[in-house]
């Protein structure tokens, strides 16, 4: 299973929003790559997310496609 690194910026009350970071092969890497994110974020905003992806299964909005 692969697993996306997901960063979610939000400034006090304002709407969040959601960026992609990094895909992944398995969750030993994740774990990793999610404490380098960690360690180089650059603010309090900054929160970062660990969700498993599995792209047999990806429904996209019609927003996104």
């Amino acid at each position: 299973m692969k697993y996306i690194i997901i960063n979610k910026w939000q400034y006090k009350d304002c709407k969040p929003s959601y960026y992609l970071k990094e895909v992944c092969e398995n969750l030993e890497v994740a774990n990793k790559k999610l404490k380098a994110h960690q360690l180089l974020k650059s603010s309090n905003e900054d929160t970062f997310y660990i969700v498993p992806f599995d792209e047999t299964v990806l429904v996209l909005s019609e927003e996104v496609a």
